[in-house]
């Protein structure tokens, strides 16, 4: 049977030496096949107060005559306990209290559920923290965490336990907050908040015990979350709340070579965990290729885009908006809007591309290095930084027309990041933050502030969306009527209506992804006319902007245009 660990509430006697008031995971096991998990931290839910200090159980495993049961904790002695169902009777010991984390005991009977209990965790607060790491100290304190009890007071609601929790360090447990009169150096969201308690850690010189380092959004969603701020909610509804798939699975294949391979080209922006040891490596030596302290394969591929890639929680950033130079500070690693031209080439050094000035959601949100002269495949999906702000693509020597969006301070943030409450946010009337990157009707009445007529919001949207739509098909179609009519090749009817397509057809000639479906070979492709080349990227480059034309309606219209023109001058030929 498969253990499953369940959450369990024990409210026990405060007993420094063995056992304080804790939440324990309980494992329920068998006399055969237990199938445990690896040993040390995860995150399984979100927590108030970030890491919950708690013990856990990280595996049982079958040995001859019993089974060995390993754990987690911050602070000893251990006692494990068992019973035989979730019922009203008494859990009992199983051994005697240790300082260790592991125990080998007999079995339970044909089911037996297990936890395990521990001592007191050793808050310090983050003035002991301080006396070593003063400069993340000094920068963690200029931010709205080092003030976030202050909030409750301002609020009235300093002494409301469901608050607290998120607003203190070790609230519920008796080595934790009590109250601001009492343990006022455990006020504010502290350094042992994300790390853990600090207590071994600094127990001996040098440390053998070091605090914990966690790229789970989890972490930040046991705070950032409820119905009125429901941050972390709206972040798992979005697809930066997992990493794709397909490239998952790659992440973990057993050749490590080949799973760092594929970290190394597409983990920048499809991994948390791989963008941010990228990042460490580009900071710390200039190389983010050759010297990155990869992840495992496992984090790499269940460590998606979360808080900790868009966020330094560790500081603020004082900024200059680089279109209306408003001076503005906040927690982003990037600035919330550019215009520098990028496009991250997934096969070069990630440092040698990196510009911290690109703002944060171009810096994935990019064409990736596509250009024209490629043949093997269409862009990637995600030029839609490029074409907002209307650089790239096959133009004529005419100035393109660009839209207004492009000059919007707040640019991409401005409308997929638009949070706004409610008047009486409940849990089925939520606030909404706009971390689920949805554009919304309320961010568009920010400027559109017609509420009826074609100039209205959702009047502009369908409209827009309606022509931009219109004009592929007719763009499609015109390929497709080239493929079929004017293609001189001698390999032309092998592939018909899509002898225009890249090798591997994206989805306007093969919807299905079907990888028997295919498109000229990479010798064909030099046969095909520029013309129709200059086309197909256009055309791709908006099918993969995905907005239909509202990031950058002008221009968007422009290359497709552009993109018809090249394919009538090719059908115009004798």
């Amino acid at each position: 049977m498969k253990t499953n660990p369940y959450p369990y509430s024990s409210s026990e006697t405060n007993r420094r030496n063995l056992i304080a008031a804790t939440l324990c995971v309980i494992w329920l096991t068998a006399v055969s096949g237990v199938e445990g998990q690896s040993p040390g931290f995860i995150l399984v839910k979100p927590t108030p107060g970030g890491i919950d200090p708690h013990p856990f159980i990280t595996s049982i495993t079958e040995t001859q005559g019993g089974m060995r049961i390993e754990w987690f904790g911050f602070q000893g002695p251990y006692q494990l306990e068992r019973k035989g169902a979730l019922d009203a009777s008494a859990w009992t010991n199983v051994g005697a209290a240790t300082d260790g984390n592991v125990a080998t005991v007999p079995k339970g009977g044909a089911a037996a559920f297990h936890r395990i209990k521990g001592g007191l965790p050793a808050y310090q607060g983050d003035a002991t923290c301080a006396e070593c790491h003063d400069s993340t100290h000094a920068s963690w304190s200029q931010t709205p965490h080092a003030r976030a009890f202050q909030t409750l007071i301002n609020a009235g609601q300093q002494n409301n336990p469901q608050c607290i929790a998120c607003h203190s360090v070790g609230a519920g447990v008796p080595s934790g907050f009590i109250n601001n009169t009492i343990t006022p150096h455990f006020a504010n969201v502290q350094c042992e908040n994300c790390h853990g308690p600090a207590g071994n850690h600094i127990a001996e010189d040098p440390p053998v015990a070091y605090p914990l380092v966690l790229k789970s959004s989890m972490l930040c969603g046991g705070c950032h979350n409820g119905f009125h701020h429901p941050t972390y909610d709206e972040w798992t509804s979005s697809p930066h709340s997992a990493v794709v798939e397909e490239l998952a699975e790659e992440f973990m294949v057993t050749n490590r070579t080949s799973a760092v391979n594929r970290m190394s080209s597409c983990g920048a922006c499809h991994s948390g965990a791989v963008r941010l040891a990228m990042l460490s490596a580009a900071a710390r030596t200039g190389n983010a290729r050759t010297n990155v302290a990869w992840p495992t394969g496992e984090e790499a591929a269940h460590t998606p885009v979360g808080c900790m890639v868009c966020h330094n929680v560790h500081q603020v950033t004082k900024r200059t908006n680089v279109l209306n130079l408003a001076v503005y500070t906040n927690s982003l690693r990037n600035p919330i809007s550019s215009t520098n031209v990028f496009s991250y080439n997934t096969g070069t050094n990630f440092a040698s591309q990196y510009n911290p000035n690109v703002s944060v959601c171009g810096q994935c949100h990019n064409a990736r290095g596509a250009t024209v002269g490629s043949s093997g495949r269409p862009p990637h999906y995600s030029p839609q930084y490029n074409i907002f702000l209307g650089v790239i693509g096959v133009t004529t020597n005419a100035t393109p027309p660009q839209g207004a969006h492009k000059s919007n301070p707040l640019q991409c943030a401005g409308c997929h990041t638009h949070g706004h409450g409610e008047a009486n946010p409940s849990p089925t009337d939520p606030a909404y933050t706009g971390h689920a990157f949805r554009a919304t009707p309320q961010a568009c009445a920010v400027c559109h502030t017609d509420t009826t007529g074609p100039n209205s919001p959702t009047n502009l949207l369908f409209s827009t969306q309606s022509e931009i739509s219109g004009m592929m098909t007719t763009t499609k179609n015109l390929l497709d009527l080239w493929a079929s009519t004017k293609n001189t090749n001698s390999w032309a009817s092998k592939y018909e209506a899509r002898g225009w397509e890249y090798t591997s057809p994206g989805e306007l000639s093969n919807p299905s992804g079907s990888t028997t479906i295919t498109g000229p070979t990479a010798a064909e492709q030099a046969q095909i006319p520029q013309g129709i080349k200059d086309a197909r990227f256009n055309l791709y480059l908006i099918s993969r902007d995905k907005s239909l034309g509202i990031h950058n309606a002008p221009y968007t219209r422009y290359l497709l245009q552009v993109a018809q023109q090249r394919v009538n001058a090719e059908l115009a030929k004798p």
